[in-house]
């Protein structure tokens, strides 16, 4: 059996439910797994819209639980490098699927949900409009003061890392990227997440409620570098090893 690397990126924990994706099994009949969103819509309502297209990804997510001994199915994330990463029941691990390049879109109640910067007549948002998108994304912390962005890691049980966008690209190219973010967010900072399509959004405090708004698109050259995916050595490969020493 394939063994899939630990994700040592950056790993959403302590989201909602409607900012992940998640695969379930498709009625018995047909087999196999499906990608379920949950959405937040008006009027207090949830949809949950599913979509059947992309048996690839449901193998590459299926294929990290039972290189684990896990139940199949559950939550997972896409970032912006388009790296699927899988989280464990009960642990500080994430793991690696593999890169996945097809876009996932949602059709439900007349609507196509997807992470694309659109309106709902598919027409490019401007910074600052409503984000009626779903919300599966990355979590990302503009520092107090707007100057910089955080994320935070778990090494290892009891350790933890916090990684600055101002000590991977400099000083001065940090400020510009949280610039472009705090003049949504505002100086008291805070949370805000980008998607595998590079978008970030973020809620907003508007009329004694909060609101996801649009803030722009990702210049993955202003940004951190892509995750390191460590190397595994399987078991078969070990022996390869072996046998050449």
């Amino acid at each position: 059996m394939k063994e899939h690397p630990e994700f040592l990126g950056n790993c959403p924990r302590n989201v909602a439910r409607d900012a992940k994706y998640r695969t379930r099994s498709r009625a018995a009949r047909h087999g196999g797994s499906l990608v379920e969103l949950v959405y937040r819509a008006t009027d207090d309502e949830r949809w949950y819209p599913t979509t059947e297209d992309h048996p690839e990804l449901c193998e590459m997510v299926n294929a990290v639980k039972m290189s684990l001994d896990l139940p199949p199915n559950g939550a997972f994330y896409i970032n912006e490098y388009r790296q699927v990463v899988v989280p464990t029941v009960h642990s500080y691990r994430y793991y690696y699927a593999g890169q996945y390049e097809r876009p996932l879109k949602f059709e439900i109640e007349g609507k196509i949900l997807s992470g694309e910067a659109l309106d709902w007549d598919g027409k490019p948002l401007t910074p600052g409009d409503t984000w009626n998108g779903p919300h599966p994304g990355i979590p990302y912390t503009l520092t107090a003061g707007g100057n910089d962005i955080k994320y935070t890691t778990k090494l290892r049980p009891q350790v933890e890392k916090t990684v600055r966008l101002s000590k991977e690209i400099g000083v001065a190219r940090a400020n510009v990227v949280a610039r472009s973010i705090r003049r949504v967010k505002g100086f008291s900072g805070g949370r805000f997440y980008v998607n595998e399509f590079g978008t970030i959004f973020a809620p907003v405090s508007r009329a004694l409620s909060w609101e996801y708004v649009y803030i722009g698109k990702l210049n993955m050259e202003e940004w951190f570098p892509v995750p390191e995916i460590p190397d595994v050595v399987t078991e078969s490969e070990e022996h390869v090893v072996e046998d050449l020493d």
